[in-house]
């Protein structure tokens, strides 16, 4: 009896499905590709996923809440090009790293008050803040890039120390969403926010707060990004939005809100780089990267409304 009770637990767990689909798909890619199951192809997808895992991290808690941020990409940009204002001036990184990380907390910020204040849907301000932010940085820069970057700031951004970042902060947002006030009350804000409200939440400062976060995480993908690529350029970010909402969304977060777990958002987060790196092993065009992931989007969201047409 225990033993099935087991098995039914199993079988609920929400990742299952998804973890089913990843172990098949690396066992299709190990038999139709040649070194695909290597060390060194396996290390190349866990630095690939960061940056946008790091992002996801923070849309998560955002979907989760039942909003949307459209505009981590624009954040990213913004908050790495005015910080390297700063580092091609020589300022330190003990100066750059904090007030990288304070500009997109602030940008994140502005966001969460546009939605509580004006009462418009979270798409249609972060849609136009993400166009605020990209015409912004474009006039400071004139669409320059900055090359100059020491050799001190590309140690976050080499080896495995990207990837270790990035499951150091899901351990914690993982536990935080799953066992603390904080993750209960943006998930109970998700499932019905007049209900939150009438039990106490105070729900708009929960909003706020969780796109802060969302802002911050940008910003800290944005200073991996300066450590691998070695340069920052005016168009960073573009579609980290999509792809983080791609694999959010098929890690099995609710885009209706309510529910969601940041273990989903890594293993989403591992099949988009595996598809990356599977069909670029096979010499496949890269924007077939694109159609996948959308089909995924769609059956996920699929899936989700048939679960909550179920639930209702």
């Amino acid at each position: 009896m225990r033993t099935k009770n087991r098995l039914q637990r199993l079988i609920q767990v929400r990742e299952l499905p998804l973890l089913a689909f990843i172990v098949l798909l690396i066992i299709f890619f190990s038999i139709t590709i040649k070194g695909f199951m290597t060390v060194q192809n396996f290390a190349m997808i866990s630095r690939q996923i960061t940056t946008v895992g790091i992002v996801s991290i923070g849309m998560t808690l955002v979907l989760v809440t039942g909003g949307i941020d459209l505009s981590v990409g624009a954040i990213l940009s913004f908050a790495i090009n005015i910080g390297g204002l700063l580092i091609i001036r020589g300022l330190p990184i003990a100066i750059t790293y904090p007030f990288i990380l304070l500009l997109g907390a602030i940008m994140g910020t502005i966001n969460g008050l546009l939605i509580v204040w004006l009462k418009v849907p979270a798409i249609i301000v972060t849609l136009g803040t993400m166009n605020i932010f990209r015409g912004a940085i474009m006039i400071i820069t004139r669409g320059k890039y900055m090359t100059q970057i020491p050799d001190g700031y590309l140690w976050i951004g080499s080896g495995y120390t990207p990837f270790v970042i990035f499951v150091i902060l899901l351990v914690i947002f993982e536990f935080t969403l799953r066992r603390t006030r904080f993750g209960r009350n943006i998930v109970a804000i998700g499932s019905n926010e007049q209900s939150a409200l009438y039990s106490g939440v105070p729900v708009n400062w929960f909003k706020i707060l969780v796109y802060l976060l969302s802002g911050i995480f940008s910003a800290l993908a944005g200073i991996i990004f300066i450590g691998r690529s070695g340069f920052i350029q005016p168009q960073a970010g573009i579609g980290y939005e999509m792809n983080s909402i791609a694999a959010v969304v098929i890690g099995g977060t609710s885009i209706y809100g309510g529910s969601g777990t940041i273990i989903g958002t890594f293993l989403g987060s591992f099949l988009m780089g595996l598809i990356l790196a599977g069909i670029t092993m096979l010499a496949v065009n890269a924007y077939w990267q694109g159609v996948i992931n959308g089909l995924l989007i769609i059956l996920a969201i699929s899936f989700d409304t048939l679960r909550q047409m179920r639930r209702e």
